[in-house]
């Protein structure tokens, strides 16, 4: 399993969401992050998750955004660069 994958995920400003936050709305198509699967602390805060196939099983980890990406092309560099190869954009 990698500790690190590479996925557009939607981000929110706050906790009241797209339907009722006009920034939250700016970031509802979504942002191409590298997340950091198994945080150092797992389980001391609460966190969002995130399905990840692993073996053909999708399994739910939790995870932290260590970095945003503007461009794809960015993202796929990152990936080439450092090793990651569990992308899905």
């Amino acid at each position: 399993m990698p500790h690190q994958i590479i996925r557009r995920i939607r981000t929110a400003h706050c906790k009241k969401g797209p339907s009722r936050c006009p920034k939250c709305r700016e970031f509802s198509d979504g942002t191409i992050c590298l997340l950091e699967l198994w945080p150092p602390d797992d389980g001391m805060a609460q966190r969002r998750l995130i399905p990840v196939n692993e073996d053909g099983q999708r399994t739910w980890y939790a995870y932290e955004v260590a970095r945003k990406f503007d461009t794809v092309a960015e993202a796929r560099a990152f990936a080439e660069q450092n090793a990651v190869d569990d992308v899905e954009l």
